[in-house]
């Protein structure tokens, strides 16, 4: 532990003392990290992965990422470098570096790293205390585990409203960012395992008597059916956000964000609007993000997907306010470039995670829904949307994982129906380019075919497979291990109510965390958790409350903002360090192989 904590000691004084203008201590700094990252896999190795190693990997892979981008910097513009830029980059790696040396310092002060709860988890243990109730029988009075006691009851429901409050609270942080339709069916399913909570803990208060396992037996049955009506809706709207999440990178992107701040007077409302939308669809991912970290197949993909989170995170106070300045278009431009990377790795990542069947279930209720919109009012813009959002599962099966998918379907049936798929898809957008000239039925007509070759390739996808090697179609991304649980309050007389896990951070310390609402009464009824979609925007957008970002950088003050990003230039040396990277990225990049 000592020899890593000194490692990290010194890459912190090379970061600390280096030179902007020399080019070398970069060289210096991989050198050093090189040397930890084979320590730390050691460790690893010899005492198994844990809570720490996924926070390990996280740092790593950031830092990894912000020498990358310090060194496409410096070789801007034949070696000038932006330091504002240079500046940002190295601020990010300087805390990384403190964020491992406070996780080891821990370690070697005998300090646990605190467990981290996943809704799914939280969803076992809530339905595992359940099932101790449900399986009681009055024929059988000695049924295994079945609590015999007040005690032993009273213990077990408050283990069981501890989970609930905490299963909520993940549930609701969702529904902050969720479309618009689903935001009042995810209240309204919350408040109903509240009413059943809150009655199934009030039997137990009541006094031990013949009858008394029985009642609760029914009780415990009603409220387990409420928390799987939850976990269902829950998975069927996060898939639907997916959808739409990935949709609005591109109708909200930055270089459209760009592009309305050069044509708008400094207090456009429209441009504010854009910027509003682009936030929302940040937190949408950051989300989606979050349920699908546990999800992933291995410690790669974890690490692949937090990475994403982290760089979101950190560039969400950064990116934006850079467009308002206009101080540096280049630094901007950097920002963008790798704001751009990150959105595209975390696409790829989240489409390697999600389950094949459910993504393309999913895409068959939205196409089907919209079709069914488009035969009562006929509009164009609907009917292009669907072919958007029909490319989102072309690139889902262009990933070789999930390619394998469709060839192990029976008969090969599955890739025949796809290339159907693709052929169709394009007549579809063919038509839509002519649709002046063509009737709207004609047009219909392509995408009801369109919907009839993706039905059958759904009832394909897994034919020919035991059911038990199938993975479950309501599970993917039903996960959220990256939020920091509080404990609950000891006195268990009262419902302690939800907290929302939005105030949690990836790694970076911003002011993100602070956006969430908090609520200071935890004797929350369940009107209380009504979410009021008026503000709800036409495309589904929730305009939130400002964060402490879009508060100092109004463009009222741009002229003092301008000043924050003003850039200088300084001459560099070329980097040779791509190799070191590459030795360390095998190393740390999330996947360590013992």
């Amino acid at each position: 532990m000592e020899v890593l904590i000194k490692k990290l000691e010194s890459c912190l004084l090379i970061v600390s003392t280096h030179n902007a203008a020399d080019a070398n201590w970069l060289n210096n700094l991989c050198a050093v990290l090189l040397e930890f990252a084979t320590l730390a896999h050691s460790s690893f190795c010899s005492s198994g992965q844990s809570k720490s190693s996924e926070l390990v990997c996280l740092c790593l892979s950031q830092i990894m990422i912000c020498i990358r981008q310090l060194e496409h910097t410096i070789k801007l513009e034949c070696g000038t470098t932006v330091l504002v830029s240079h500046q940002y980059f190295v601020d990010r790696i300087r805390w990384c570096l403190r964020r491992l040396m406070h996780l080891y310092s821990e370690e070697s002060c005998g300090e646990a790293v605190a467990p981290e709860r996943s809704f799914l988890k939280l969803v076992d243990a809530a339905l595992d205390c359940l099932a101790l109730f449900t399986s009681y029988n009055e024929e059988n009075t000695d049924t295994f585990n079945c609590p015999k006691t007040p005690k032993e009851v009273l213990s077990l429901s408050q283990k069981l409203r501890a989970n609930t409050d905490l299963i909520l609270g993940q549930s609701l942080g969702f529904a902050n960012v969720a479309l618009s339709q689903d935001k009042r069916a995810l209240s309204a399913l919350c408040q109903k395992v509240i009413r059943e909570c809150n009655a199934f803990l009030e039997e137990c208060k009541e006094s031990f008597s013949a009858h008394y396992m029985s009642t609760l037996k029914l009780r415990a049955m009603t409220m387990e059916q409420a928390i799987y009506q939850l976990e269902d809706f829950l998975n069927d709207a996060l898939l639907r956000l997916v959808f739409t999440c990935f949709l609005d990178f591109e109708k909200f992107s930055v270089d459209k964000i760009r592009m309305l701040l050069r044509k708008s007077a400094d207090n456009d409302d429209l441009a504010d609007e854009l910027i509003a939308d682009f936030d929302v669809n940040i937190d949408r991912a950051t989300q989606i993000g979050i349920f699908a970290i546990s999800f992933a197949p291995n410690l790669k993909m974890k690490t692949m997907m937090r990475s994403c989170l982290a760089s979101f995170e950190s560039l969400d106070t950064t990116l934006i306010p850079s467009l308002q300045a206009h101080g540096s278009v280049l630094h901007s431009d950097i920002l963008e470039q790798h704001f751009n990377e990150e959105v595209t790795k975390f696409k790829a990542t989240l489409q390697e995670i999600i389950d094949s069947r459910a993504f393309l279930g999913c895409y068959l209720e939205i196409l089907t829904s919209g079709i069914s919109a488009t035969e009562k009012l006929y509009n164009k813009q609907r009917l292009e949307d669907l072919v958007q959002i029909s490319l989102l599962l072309v690139e889902h099966f262009q990933l070789e994982i999930n390619r394998k998918v469709l060839t192990e379907t029976q008969d090969r049936l599955g890739e025949e129906y796809y290339q159907q798929f693709i052929r169709v898809l394009r007549e579809c957008k063919a038509i839509l380019m002519c649709a002046s000239q063509v009737e709207p039925q004609r047009i219909l007509k392509r995408f009801k075919i369109l919907r009839t070759i993706s039905r059958k390739l759904h009832c394909c996808l897994g034919v020919g497979k035991h059911e038990d090697e199938l993975r479950d179609p309501l599970a993917p991304l039903l996960v959220d291990e990256a939020n920091n649980i509080k404990e609950v309050n000891e006195d268990e007389t009262h419902y302690s109510g939800p907290k929302t896990a939005r105030g949690s951070s990836i790694l970076y310390d911003t002011e993100r965390r602070n956006r969430g609402n908090k609520t200071k009464d935890h004797k929350i009824t369940t009107n209380s958790l009504d979410i009021k979609s008026e503000m709800a925007k036409p495309n589904g957008n929730v305009l939130r409350r400002e964060s402490l970002r879009t508060v100092m950088f109004k463009r009222q003050n741009i002229a003092e903002s301008r000043k924050l990003y003003t850039s200088m230039s300084n001459q560099s040396m070329d980097l040779q360090i791509t190799d070191i990277l590459d030795q360390l990225t095998g190393m740390s990049n999330g996947y360590f192989e013992c």
